[in-house]
Formats: structure tokens, C-alpha cells, sequence
């Protein structure tokens, strides 16, 4: 027996590609948080305290410092740097891959609606970008009543606001002026799973509690398909 292939076209969408790609990804978001706890604890098991005794004659001369891969605390704050500037690195750049997810695959719909339906508008032809422009598609080419006024594109927006700080502006939550971002600090505040005064900090729960908010779009999207079908 050959193997099934089902059609693609919207209506097929989301039961044979989403929900496919969503589990790979909470694999990747998985593997990422265990990298982080096996970096952790490396640092806090494996870190050496070095001892120099310059003038063996003087008491209280010996220089006392941390070393942990190349990096000693004469230096640098070590657990600020292991325990919560690394892992945030690893987070961030999940995270810009998850995101990057999202704007993909709203477009590879938009491009799937255009092949399946023969719309003689692109998605290019319009003149918004990245997520803003699928959803503009989707609405007014495919059709959809795309309700932005919900909870689930609301939530989407947070995190593109999240997204464009990491990208534009380092995560910081201050401007290059000093002007604080108001916005994004609300969000930090709001979400159990940021934290952070002058930069975003990403803990664990937030790539895997991003890819729930991005399911919840995706199963409204396909709800809408189902309905117009």
C-alpha cells in the first residue's frame, strides 16, 4: 500500500502541517531548556576557585577568584552571566526562530489559499508586512472575518512587540534615549513567564507558552476555513 498524501489546500492545513510542525517545535523548545539546565549546572558544579599566592611572606596576599570557561570572576559577575545572561541568549534566539515560524507558515497559507483558489492577488501586491500582511490577505483575498478585536490575535501582537524589542532594540526596555518602552514594559509585567527592569528576560515556560498562543491562532484560522468551506 502507497502511502496517503492528503491535498493540500487550506481546508487540510492545519490537521496535516501545523499540528506536525508544532510538535517538532515543542521538541525544539524542549531540547533548548534542557541545553539551558545542563549549562546551569555545569557552571555551578564544574566552576573552579583559583588560588594565587603572590608573596607567600605577607599574610591575607592570596588573589581568590572564580574561573568557569574561560571567564573569571575578577572580571565578570559569573552567576549573572551563567545563570541568567546565557540562558537568556538561548531563550532569545528560540524564540526569534519560533516567531519567524509564524510569519513563515501565515504566509505559506496565504500562497496556499492563492494556488487553490487562483486569486489574482499575491500576497507581495499588498502593501503590509510580516504577520500584518497574511492577516490582511486572509481577510480581504481569502475571505476569512478574521476577528482582530480577540484575545488570540491580541495575544500574537504582545509577542510581536516582544519580537521587534529583541530584534531592534537588544531586548533592552529603554530606549537609546533613556525614554522607557511603556508598552513593552506592561507586557513583561503582564506575562508570568518575562521579567527584567532594563532587559527582557526570558524564563523558562515562555517559548513553550508561545507556541500555545501560536496554536491557538492557527486552530482559529482553521475554524474559519472549516466554516467557509
Amino acid at each position: 500500500m502507497g502511502f496517503y498524501a492528503p491535498k493540500k489546500i487550506p481546508l487540510n492545513w492545519y490537521q496535516y502541517e501545523m499540528k506536525f510542525s508544532l510538535e517538532l517545535l515543542n521538541a525544539f523548545v524542549l531540547n533548548i531548556e534542557s541545553q539551558v539546565k545542563i549549562s546551569i549546572k555545569e557552571y555551578q558544579n564544574k566552576k573552579e576557585t583559583i588560588i594565587i599566592d603572590d608573596t607567600p611572606e605577607e599574610i591575607g596576599s592570596n588573589q581568590v577568584f572564580d574561573l568557569h570557561n574561560g571567564l573569571d570572576s575578577q572580571t565578570w559577575h559569573l552567576d549573572s552571566i551563567f545563570l541568567e545572561h546565557f540562558p537568556n541568549l538561548q531563550r532569545r534566539s528560540a524564540f526569534l526562530s519560533l516567531y519567524g515560524f509564524l510569519e513563515h507558515e501565515l504566509d505559506k497559507l496565504c500562497i496556499l489559499f492563492k494556488e487553490t483558489h487562483n486569486f489574482s492577488i499575491e500576497l507581495k501586491d499588498l502593501k503590509d508586512l510580516g504577520i500584518e500582511r497574511s492577516i490582511t490577505f486572509l481577510t480581504k483575498v481569502a475571505n476569512l472575518p478574521i476577528d482582530k478585536g480577540n484575545d488570540k490575535w491580541g495575544k500574537i501582537k504582545s509577542m510581536q512587540k516582544i519580537r521587534n524589542l529583541i530584534v531592534h532594540n537588544d531586548g533592552k526596555l529603554i530606549d537609546f534615549n533613556g525614554t522607557p518602552r511603556v508598552k513593552e514594559i506592561q507586557i513583561v509585567k503582564k506575562n508570568e513567564f518575562l521579567t527584567g527592569d532594563t532587559e527582557i528576560l526570558i524564563n523558562d515556560g515562555f517559548l513553550t507558552s508561545t507556541l500555545g498562543k501560536f496554536d491557538e491562532l492557527f486552530k482559529y484560522i482553521d475554524l474559519l476555513i472549516k466554516k467557509s468551506s
